[in-house]
């Protein structure tokens, strides 16, 4: 009885502390938002004042100004990766500075689109424009994923798997359903290497996992009524072999469908870096440039 109480009373502990957590990150974000909204708003009343009351002290002041300010929100957005390198030293939680990249990020975007006048200039600043802009890009790309990809994995998860795990079951289904076509009738060997291997590697099937949200369990025995024309025309020794084939199939096509998923949450890195490293070399350039000229 002691032993349930102190159970129950850690669970609890450890919820609260979860729902504290999880309130403190949204209330986090809430403010980057603001702090966003405010920002945006801030920049575009100037632009657009200097805009109805030109000079060229004015225009000059205004163009100075946005790309300064842009080109520092953009290195305090890039200083996440220097966060992610520091992630138990104290220095907050991972999500506020999160939060802090991507509205960071926004503000930088609208003043660097207000200090180019919406024109891409000669091709230093074109270049610099196009790479911001992938930048900013992939920065959206890697937020979207990060948000909708973990939630799709865990329903169609039974246990969650690494991207190795993952490649090492694949490689058993597959090697099971070649083993099992070698042994059987030449028949048994072409179903399988002429539809079975076809679903394992199908599309249309991996989107339907992602469609539906679904496990191997649920969808399975569609798919096995998908191919009961089959096994009733195999003979009684194949049919068990048989069934575990198109289990095997289906779990292939599983195994690949959560391999893409997490292919993209750990690839859509590299082009981002790339691009922000490229656009901040580029950056350095037009800011000597302007600086020496």
């Amino acid at each position: 009885m002691n032993g349930g109480r102190i159970l129950a009373t850690i669970v609890k502990a450890s919820s609260a502390r979860v729902s504290t957590s999880v309130a403190s990150a949204g209330g986090s974000e809430r403010l980057w938002q603001a702090f966003a909204v405010v920002s945006v708003a801030g920049l575009s009343w100037w632009y657009f004042a200097a805009q109805r009351q030109p000079s060229a002290t004015r225009h000059h002041g205004l163009v100075t100004g946005l790309g300064w300010i842009g080109i520092t929100l953009a290195l305090l957005a890039a200083s996440l990766s220097v966060r992610k390198r520091l992630a138990y030293q104290g220095m907050g939680r991972l999500s506020a500075w999160l939060s802090a990249h991507i509205y960071l990020g926004v503000v930088a975007a609208f003043a660097i689109i207000y200090h180019s006048g919406f024109r891409t200039g000669g091709p230093l600043t074109g270049g610099l424009l196009a790479f911001f802009s992938l930048t900013v890009a992939t920065g959206l790309l890697g937020w979207w994923l990060a948000r909708r990809v973990p939630p799709l994995l865990t329903a169609m998860e039974e246990t969650p798997a690494i991207l190795e795990d993952l490649l090492a079951v694949r490689a058993d289904c597959l090697r099971g359903m070649l083993e099992l076509a070698e042994g059987g009738s030449d028949e048994f060997r072409s179903l399988v290497e002429r539809r079975l291997m076809k679903d394992a590697a199908s599309w249309g099937r991996m989107l339907r996992f992602y469609r539906r949200r679904s496990t191997l369990a649920q969808e399975l025995p569609d798919f096995q009524k998908e191919h009961q024309a089959a096994l009733l025309l195999m003979r009684e020794d194949e049919r068990s072999a048989f069934l575990r084939v198109v289990e095997y199939a289906l779990r292939v096509n599983k195994m690949n469908a959560e391999l893409f998923l997490q292919r993209l949450l750990r690839g859509w890195i590299t082009p981002h870096l790339v691009c922000t490293a490229a656009m901040f070399g580029l950056a350095a350039v037009h800011i000597f440039s302007v600086l020496y000229y």
